[in-house]
């Protein structure tokens, strides 16, 4: 099993579970964002991805150096500790910095999460993100068109579904979850991980 495959098997369990691992709390702190944030409805003209989050994390896939550097250069505001952990699929994490990156806007939330980590004692990065009042269906659709992604399956919780896949960005292999509402309104508050083997810089 390659390392990837070891990762996507790996967070198969995490994500749906989340009871062997030592992060039981994750599920309660998801449920809590995405039953509180506001349900303002959504601008009709709003984009189902953020510029920031298709540059971060989509276009060549997870880079933690590369997103903490335009973190520094962009003036982001630094996101608490414990909640940027509560957004990622990691347990132990060696390293993990969260941003908010959203407008501001009471009817909007969204923040970035970057993490470094191993899985199967192989080095791994990942990228975050969570997202209020936006529609969950087509920011989906719109994540699978974007990087060809492939279902490997689902898990339904109480509030909340847990959706996983895999897909290959700029020749990695990446885990991809959207964890969303269960059932939900188009108005709606989402989170998003990816996680690669991390690109060991010379």
């Amino acid at each position: 099993m390659t390392p990837v495959a070891a990762l996507t098997a790996t967070l198969a369990r995490w994500l749906p579970t989340c009871l062997d691992y030592g992060i039981t709390m994750k599920p309660i702190f998801l449920t809590v964002f995405l039953l509180a944030c506001p349900l303002t409805a959504v601008a009709e003209d709003a984009p189902p991805l953020s510029d920031t989050f298709k540059e971060f994390c989509l276009s060549n896939g997870p880079h933690f150096n590369k997103t903490v550097d335009a973190a520094k250069g962009s003036g982001w505001t630094p996101l608490a500790a414990d909640m940027a952990m509560s957004f990622t699929p990691i347990s132990d994490p060696i390293e993990i910095q969260g941003w908010l990156i959203g407008d501001g806007e009471e009817s909007h939330f969204e923040a970035l999460v970057g993490f470094r980590a191993k899985v199967a004692e192989k080095p791994v990065e990942g990228c975050t993100v969570a997202i209020s009042g936006v529609d969950g269906k087509a920011v989906e659709k719109a994540i699978v068109s974007t990087v060809t992604a492939k279902s490997i399956g689902e898990e339904q919780g109480q509030d909340t579904t847990y959706k996983r896949f895999s897909t290959t960005i700029d020749g990695r292999e990446v885990a991809l979850t959207i964890s969303m509402p269960r059932y939900p309104n188009g108005s709606d508050q989402i989170v998003i991980s990816l996680v690669a083997e991390e690109i060991m810089e010379n």
